[in-house]
């Protein structure tokens, strides 16, 4: 009985560890979804040119 105790034990482990990592994962994601972000990056007046065109 005591290897199927310590697996037991190893697979809690390993989902409590996925769980912290999913948490920590949505926090970021979080995070960065609630960060104000410019609508558009322009990367040259070039770019601008030819939209206004």
């Amino acid at each position: 009985m005591d290897a199927i105790e310590r697996a037991l034990a190893v697979v809690a482990e390993s989902r409590a560890w996925r769980e912290k990592v999913a948490a920590e994962r949505a926090e970021r994601l979080r995070k960065t979804q609630a960060a104000p972000r410019p609508l558009y990056v322009l990367k040259s007046k070039k770019q601008l040119e030819l939209r206004l065109q």
